[in-house]
């Protein structure tokens, strides 16, 4: 017996062997057996995980993630050169730390406090799992370090990571797109009261959205269009009244366009902080006192500074209505709806033409414009208390990156190239329309008062047909993924047709090409689109904003220029000569075409390069992915095609 061992020890561990022998070889068998068929399980489990979550990711790229034009393949294959860098740090930091990813969210989905505060059943549907099941933590690794890593680079690269971002799909498979804030609402910002909450539990019907935000904000806009065409009607009274000649009736019905578009950058910047109700409703209030200052004018510089305020009151009323759009319906119908605002505004046009001829015969232009301050009262107010207040946190985005300056907007290659065709278009069609129709039609056509004043109605009429048949053909392209550039080019083409039509004197009826010309007025339902398309909504209305003070700031320099032009002849029996409208209008003329050509040139770039390869023999050391765009230190992402967008 060794030294230290007691009896009773010795004893004791004689019978534990007696009583509980070693496992036999058989029994150390049959464990490691059920150990590795346990791992098999798991093993065959994570297959199944990994499989479901790869068929299910690339069901959503596939069916829901719209195709991209060819223009923005660089950025989207430099974008997610980026994106896959830091998936891969962070599949090693999950494989280093032992820490699945997929199981930490399954665990937190399955536990009681998580019952308690989400629905129970999550889809399957990006939708689905975003509403009932966001991830913060999931979030807070890839989407934190994506996010600092894209806002380092160019605008171009992080305006495509949010509309790459914003495509969600409802549980019976109609696409929508939500800003990812949405999605992590409930998670990434605790701070949010149960009524908020509850609004985005229970978002409001679809009707109720029409009466209570489509149809206010086209009422202010309504209201924006008759103030804008409406000097048309009323500068022979006031050229009488006041003895204004052409460059006082440019400037005096041009300075409305100036303020206007000065105004529209911080407009923009307002709308996307305050929410356009109350933008719109206080903006309303200045108009009510510019109405009220122009109908009591004693002189031309009353009505100069009352126009300006009209100006100012109204000039929130078209964005005011897109952001309202672009905040509380799908990305997918912004078109339609853009549409059918900018043609309910555009009755406004209508009822400045023989409507207004009609009031004036009886009430006069001052009296006429005590019942424009009472109603452009009564509708500020209407937008104020009905249309209803923004979600607290609708407009923040999951991440803090800060949303892109007004110069990263206005130096966006994509803005650059859609700008200046809208603004030469649309601008000029403006001008011409409110102002320089009707002295066409006198002093060229000879028409008569009332027959000037039919025609412009019917190419009120028109522009507000128009603008519905726009949006509604944009809505039907984009279902068959053909973008509104496409349809904005044919309009600019048609436009500067009719305008070269007029300026010819080609043997027509008048109204068919002045009708075009109206037309494309509404084509801001497309160039509004595509902005859409371009940005995030954060910064909707800062986008809209840039490209409407385009808009207004060229429609001031063609209407005062073509008055000035104009008034370099003499006039003749109150009449100007044909040769003076030719001149001026083929000054504008040029500009919208060379507008045109810098729209289309990557898309003859494009073609040229088709064409080239096209006619060039294959040979043994051409690379048929020569033109592809290649991350570093890889492959080619996707090949070419001709016939298709990815």
């Amino acid at each position: 017996m060794r030294p230290g061992r007691g009896k009773s020890m010795v004893i004791e561990t004689a019978l534990e062997q007696f009583l509980e022998p070693d496992p036999s070889a058989g029994d150390l068998a049959q464990a490691q057996f059920e150990d590795i068929h346990l791992r098999f399980d798991r093993l065959e489990r994570d297959m199944r995980m990994i499989a479901e979550t790869i068929a299910l990711h690339a069901r959503y790229h596939l069916a829901v993630m719209p195709p991209l034009p060819q223009s923005r393949q660089r950025e989207a294959i430099l974008l997610g050169d980026q994106r896959f860098k830091l998936l891969a740090e962070q599949v090693d930091r999950r494989v280093r730390l032992g820490h699945p990813l997929m199981q930490e969210t399954i665990d937190r989905l399955n536990s009681p406090a998580r019952r308690d505060l989400e629905p129970t059943e999550c889809e399957d549907t990006p939708d689905g799992s975003g509403r009932g099941c966001s991830n913060k933590a999931a979030s807070e690794g890839v989407d934190q370090a994506l996010s600092a890593t894209v806002g380092e680079n160019s605008s171009n690269i992080s305006h495509f990571a949010n509309a790459a971002a914003s495509s969600t799909v409802h549980r019976d498979g109609s696409e929508n797109k939500e800003p990812n804030s949405r999605l992590e609402l409930s998670d990434s910002r605790p701070e949010l009261n149960e009524e908020s909450r509850v609004s985005q539990k229970r978002p409001l019907s679809k009707w109720r959205l029409i009466l209570s935000v489509f149809f206010p904000f086209a009422a202010g806009y309504y209201l924006a269009y008759l103030f804008r065409t409406i000097n048309a009607s009323i500068s022979p009274a006031l050229a009488s009244t006041f003895g204004l000649d052409a460059a006082d009736t440019g400037l005096l019905a041009s300075v409305y366009f100036l303020v206007f578009g000065l105004a529209q950058i911080p407009l923009g910047v307002l709308l996307d902080r305050f929410g356009p109700r109350r933008v719109q409703g206080v903006l309303l209030v200045i108009a009510a006192g510019g109405a009220t200052l122009f109908g009591t004018a004693s002189s031309f510089p009353e009505l100069v500074l009352g126009r300006a305020m009209i100006g100012l009151g109204v000039a929130g009323a078209l964005m005011a209505g897109l952001k309202a759009i672009v905040t509380w319906f799908p990305r997918e119908r912004v078109a339609l709806f853009n549409g059918c605002m900018i043609m309910l505004g555009s009755l406004g046009a209508v009822t400045a033409t023989t409507p207004t001829e009609w009031l004036l015969e009886i009430i006069g232009w001052r009296d006429l414009f005590e019942i424009l301050t009472i109603v452009t009262v009564a509708i500020g107010g209407l937008i104020y208390m009905v249309v209803p207040e923004r979600t607290v946190g609708l407009e923040t985005t999951a991440s803090d990156r800060k949303p892109p300056s007004l110069r990263a907007i206005f130096l966006d290659p994509r803005f650059l190239r859609v700008a200046p065709l809208s603004a030469a278009c649309i601008g000029s069609s403006w001008a011409l329309h409110s102002l320089w129709a009707s002295a066409w039609l006198a002093d060229v056509e000879a028409l008569d008062h009332q027959n000037r004043a039919t025609q412009l109605f019917l190419m009120a009429i028109c522009l507000s047909f128009g603008a519905l048949f726009l949006g509604a053909m944009a809505d039907r392209l984009r279902k068959r993924n053909i973008s509104a550039e496409i349809l904005l080019l044919g309009v600019a083409a048609l436009f500067l047709g009719a305008e070269l039509a007029l300026i010819l004197r080609v043997p027509l009826p008048s109204l068919l090409p002045w009708s075009v010309v109206s037309v494309a007025g509404a084509a801001t339902v497309l160039s509004f689109a595509v902005i859409a398309d371009y940005f995030p909504k954060e910064i909707a209305a800062r986008a809209n904003g840039a490209l409407n003070l385009l808009h207004f700031g060229w429609a001031f320099a063609v209407q005062y220029g073509i008055g000035f032009v104009v008034g370099q002849w003499p006039a003749v029996d109150g009449r100007y000569p044909i040769v003076a409208y030719q001149y001026a209008f083929g000054i504008s003329l040029a500009f919208q075409a060379a507008a045109l050509i810098w729209f289309t040139l990557p898309w003859l770039g494009s073609l040229r390069e088709q064409l080239s390869r096209s006619f060039t023999p294959p040979t043994a050391e051409h690379d048929d992915s020569a033109g592809l765009v290649r991350p570093p230190g890889d492959g080619p992402i996707l090949e070419a095609h001709g016939s298709m967008e990815w």
